[in-house]
């Protein structure tokens, strides 16, 4: 939509039936929650169909219809139009928030923790009225895990830093604060990777941190090419883990399902030679590599390959 105020989109969550959806959306250092519901479209039936195909269609594993069997218009992009179809009455309040300030040192506290607005649509006649906003309860806004007391944190073996010691660096053309960036900066100088940890994975929490304790342990030379655990990161004010900090692996082509759908196979032996040593080295010292798959493979602009994702879950890129 041409004109519109500038905003960076973030995950959409949806309900079982697919007819309740959240949008998120992150504006300068600002971030929305946008619920919509489908019983606040029933009195419009042209506006509750015209959402419903947003929905339908913003689905991953929504196939369009050929040409012919369609009479409906065409998304460029079905995501991002929803998105352009609902914050489309956000734009006064949008532009009326100060963009990013270049000068300043943002920090991860700033993007998981940003000043948050919550807000729905509703609908009277033909058009969408203006946001109307809405109350949600504080468990909304948790960020990580609480580990179970008899399975704290190891802090004399362990690094754990603040939020506001990890510092996030803008690229040029940034609109918005990253909800949760992935380069990040231990104290503004050493660069690590960033995974967050969504609220409610206490089990493949603990998993992944007793894994790489094993891994410190085993004093792994460089040639083992994993990922390693440089620090914790933990929220003071709530003792809840909210990421860890793992070594950077530069990538090239992300990962071997990506180099493999790209069709670049020439470095196929080094990547077979690197895993094969690496998992060697990993199960002589008792250590499983819980989740294998080439999308836990991440190549390096040597391409040198790296095992990643020790909690048997999904580390995205």
């Amino acid at each position: 939509m041409a004109g519109r105020p500038t905003y960076e989109i973030g995950t959409t969550r949806s309900s079982e039936n697919n007819t309740d959806v959240q949008l998120n959306v992150s504006v300068g250092d600002k971030h929305f929650l946008i619920d919509l519901f489908a019983a606040n479209f029933a009195g419009n039936p042209k506006l509750l169909k015209e959402y419903l195909l947003h929905v339908e269609r913003s689905d991953p594993t929504y196939i369009p219809p050929s040409p012919e069997d369609s009479n409906d218009f065409e998304f460029a992009d079905p995501l991002e139009e929803f998105y352009d179809w609902a914050t489309n009455t956000f734009a006064t309040l949008f532009r009326d928030i100060p963009p990013l300030d270049r000068e300043r040192s943002y920090t991860l506290q700033d993007c998981l923790f940003p000043e948050q607005f919550v807000y729905t649509l509703q609908v009277t006649g033909d058009e969408l009225v203006v946001p109307v906003p809405r109350t949600i309860g504080p468990d909304s806004r948790l960020v990580g895990v609480l580990l179970p007391v008899h399975k704290p944190l190891d802090k004399s073996t362990l690094p754990v830093y603040r939020p506001h010691n990890i510092h996030v660096r803008l690229n040029d053309d940034a609109v918005a604060l990253p909800p949760s960036p992935r380069k990040v900066y231990i104290n503004g100088e050493n660069i690590c990777f960033f995974k967050g940890i969504l609220a409610g994975d206490v089990g493949m929490t603990f998993t992944e941190l007793a894994t790489y304790a094993k891994i410190r342990t085993a004093k792994f030379r460089e040639y083992v090419r994993i990922s390693r655990l440089l620090g914790v990161v933990e929220n003071e004010d709530t003792s809840r883990v909210v990421g860890l900090l793992l070594s950077y692996i530069d990538c090239k082509n992300s990962t071997l399902s990506c180099a493999a759908q790209a069709g670049e196979c020439a470095s196929h032996d080094k990547w077979l030679e690197h895993t094969r040593h690496s998992l060697t080295e990993l199960h002589a010292h008792g250590i499983v590599w819980g989740d294998a798959k080439p999308g836990n493979v991440f190549t390096d602009g040597n391409d040198d390959a790296y095992l990643i994702d020790f909690g048997r879950g999904y580390t995205k890129n």
